[in-house]
């Protein structure tokens, strides 16, 4: 509803347009909040561990002021000890191998939230191209349509048309104005969603500017190995380094319920003046709690993310075959396209205007053969624009697959 509000607001309130290309746009992916507070989410994580300290557990300090009487001697009792905790079972090593995992789990999921943003921000981007494509298409069929009109009713005033055709100009007019404004509610539309996924005000008319993108492909005899590695794409590492890094805070938790050592000192004034000192050591044994409680948590949780790591991977291997196979299908959509359909439907609506102008056609077969060559042209724009978005889509998912830097 927001969007649709947002591009009717923008369609009727004309602004500057703002051309961007594609290039321009995906470079923004890691601006946008989401691949932004991912990435920030590292440097957090990072930042914070440079503050943890070598010792798991804080040093007390005692204090036991009292009072004792013996006799007729009396007077105030004073003991103030001070002691430290070391655990004897390897919490810190543990501590240190859970933050590793969480910092890999974190770097993963920003590489995965990156790769979804930037997909998201090119199928908007084309997604628009291909809306602008349909909008030219149908202000240039609007101006024919007027034309073809202005002619048919001329024809009419001097009795070379009848009223039915006059009818049929009228109706191919009115349609053509229609599809025109469709197109331009569909442009606003998509303006709003590309601004949408780049985080940009709504208000803002963004425009897709310069040309398609060009992207190499690797030849077609290796796509089947990559699909076999598709596993290793940020969503699926990031759900298996998630079980890794839950059993590495299940081993930290167990080793921070193990053997620990108290050291502590004591100065000692009694009541008689006399002083003293003492070294007390505390020594607490694993014997009845373990972290089991929390442990059990981890643990389950580290074997579901483990399916859901093997299910993801499968997912993932589903998504490049058909990222592959759109790559093929969409290349043969628009070859057919531009090769047989679009050449056939030109060459029907030239012969059926000069046939007219003959006046050996009449409008109506005119009016068919101008539609359909209008539908023809736009499903042009929306065949290409399918066509780049399979292979950009195939082609990120192979950077993100090889480990490539996105620019």
């Amino acid at each position: 509803m927001f969007v649709l509000l947002a591009a009717l607001a923008l369609a009727a309130a004309p602004v500057e347009v703002t051309p961007m290309t594609f290039a321009q746009a995906v470079a923004l992916a890691g601006r946008t909040p989401g691949a932004e507070g991912a990435a920030r989410a590292v440097e957090v994580q990072r930042a914070e561990r440079a503050h943890l300290s070598a010792l798991v557990l804080n040093p007390q300090v005692v204090l036991e002021p009292g009072y004792r009487q013996l006799e007729a001697q009396r007077g105030a009792d004073l003991r103030l000890g001070v002691s430290q905790g070391f655990n004897l079972s390897g919490q810190v090593p543990a501590r240190t191998r859970a933050l590793d995992a969480e910092a890999t789990v974190l770097e993963a999921e920003a590489r995965a939230v990156l790769l979804a943003r930037r997909l998201a921000i090119a199928e908007a981007w084309l997604l628009l191209w291909a809306a602008e494509q349909a909008e030219r298409q149908s202000a240039l069929e609007v101006t024919l349509a007027t034309s073809f009109h202005a002619a048919v009713e001329g024809a009419r005033a001097l009795g070379a048309a009848t009223a039915l055709e006059g009818a049929e100009a009228s109706a191919y007019l009115a349609e053509a104005r229609l599809a025109a404004l469709d197109a331009e509610g569909r442009v606003a539309e998509r303006r709003v969603g590309l601004s949408q996924v780049l985080g940009e005000s709504p208000t803002r008319r963004l425009q897709a500017g310069g040309a398609l993108p060009e992207v190499g492909l690797p030849p077609d005899s290796t796509w089947d190995g990559l699909v076999e590695q598709a596993a290793r794409l940020p969503e699926v590492v990031a759900l298996a380094l998630g079980a890794e890094a839950e059993r590495a805070r299940a081993a930290e938790q167990r080793a921070s319920r193990g053997h620990w050592l108290q050291v502590g000192v004591a100065g000692l004034r009694e009541f008689d003046g006399a002083t003293g000192g003492a070294l007390t050591l505390t020594w607490t044994p694993p014997l009845f709690e373990r972290g089991g409680r929390e442990r059990a948590s981890q643990l389950a949780s580290a074997t579901r993310q483990e399916g859901e790591a093997r299910e993801a991977g499968r997912s993932a291997g589903a998504a490049l075959a058909l990222a592959f196979h759109e790559v093929v299908h969409a290349r043969e959509g628009l070859d057919t396209l531009q090769g047989q359909l679009l050449p056939a439907t030109e060459e029907a609506a030239r012969l059926r205007e000069f046939l007219f102008q003959s006046g050996e056609s009449t409008v109506p077969e005119v009016v068919w053969a101008r539609r359909a060559l209008a539908s023809a042209r736009v499903r042009q724009g929306q065949a290409q624009a399918a066509a780049s978005l399979a292979r950009v889509r195939a082609r990120f998912f192979l950077d993100a697959l090889s480990g490539v830097s996105p620019p």
